[in-house]
């Protein structure tokens, strides 16, 4: 039961960076970073073997090994800082946040259609629940639970909640997300991940065949959303900028299988681009190449084109909380 001890050190560790001044937190975050870049040889091999993979023809050995260990000193400070989150008062923290591009938001609330925001695991994602509430409304967001250490999972959530982040568990969750939409709210969806076997649909990035959740095309020609990239970046001085890119164009062909596939790859793109940008301030210690099962690509695409044109029974959301969904188990995962 190696898994409550990990969960109090690391609330431990919270308490003392909560005793810290902002700069010296951040400074300890980073140099954790940094200690972790040069311990733990696992990560720090997926990180440059994945940056190999993106940059091997663009970038010499020693610039992947920077922006591989400026990654690691990136995720330090998130930790330390999403473990300050419970102690700081919201209206502080974002005056530490400044917001780039709010108008579309603005813009594409009026079509009373609802928003997907495209994420990555891009800056200190984290921030995005407290930054939604600047962007026009709280965030609900798809997250996987961390199912290895039930303490840290609730924990986790204890604190996204606490941004006024709105956790939709994965029970159910097609018929809350199109229920959200239909009620012009705003849902974050993170498509930088490796799909599970059989669920994602293979797409390039960076120029090699990825499994790729296609949520955020499912939804988008389903409900008709409005798809707006949104990603943080890291500042001087403990702040960060919120940057709201234009809503993308919603590809159609009248093939909703070909629909899917054109659109999931076009969001992976608009990921690709935007990590280009700022490649220290992503998720590089993530597997994100590393499935090489058999490709279900066109099966998938198949099951979810069929999905996107059946109707979905509305839920109303009551007093917090949704109204009982249709049971739609026996149609798969």
């Amino acid at each position: 039961m190696i898994q409550y001890p990990i969960y109090l050190v690391i609330r431990g560790f919270g308490f003392l960076v909560n005793l810290l001044p902002e700069g010296l937190a951040l400074w300890v975050g980073k140099q954790l970073g940094r200690w972790a870049y040069f311990i733990d040889f696992e990560h720090r091999r997926v990180a440059i073997k994945n940056l190999e993979i993106a940059f091997g023809r663009e970038k010499s050995r020693s610039e992947i090994r920077g922006i591989a260990l400026r990654t690691f000193e990136n995720l330090g400070m998130n930790l330390v800082e999403f473990l300050r989150f419970p102690g700081l008062e919201s209206e502080k923290l974002m005056e530490k946040l400044e917001i780039e591009g709010k108008f579309h938001v603005d813009a594409a609330l009026r079509r009373r259609k609802g928003i997907i925001f495209l994420l990555g695991h891009i800056g200190n994602w984290e921030l995005l629940g407290y930054g939604s509430r600047l962007l026009g409304g709280n965030l609900m967001a798809i997250a996987r639970p961390l199912k290895e250490n039930r303490w840290l999972d609730r924990f986790i959530g204890e604190v996204r909640r606490s941004t006024g982040l709105h956790v939709l568990s994965s029970k159910r969750v097609a018929q809350k997300v199109v229920a959200a939409l239909r009620q012009n709210k705003m849902v974050g969806i993170l498509i930088d991940q490796r799909e599970k076997r059989g669920e994602g649909i293979g797409v390039q990035f960076f120029g090699e065949s990825a499994s790729t959740t296609p949520a955020s095309a499912f939804f988008a020609l389903k409900t008709g959303a409005a798809v707006i990239p949104v990603y943080t970046t890291r500042l001087e001085g403990g702040r960060h900028r919120i940057v709201v890119e234009p809503p993308l164009e919603l590809i159609t062909t009248g093939d909703k299988a070909e629909d899917l596939r054109i659109n999931t790859q076009r969001h992976t793109e608009i990921l690709e681009s935007i990590i280009r940008r700022q490649p220290d301030q992503w998720f590089w210690i993530h597997r994100r190449w590393e499935r090489k099962a058999k490709d279900r690509t066109r099966s998938r695409m198949r099951r979810y084109g069929k999905f996107i044109g059946e109707p979905v029974k509305p839920m109303i959301l009551k007093e917090g909380r949704y109204a009982r969904p249709p049971d739609l188990s026996s149609r798969g995962r």
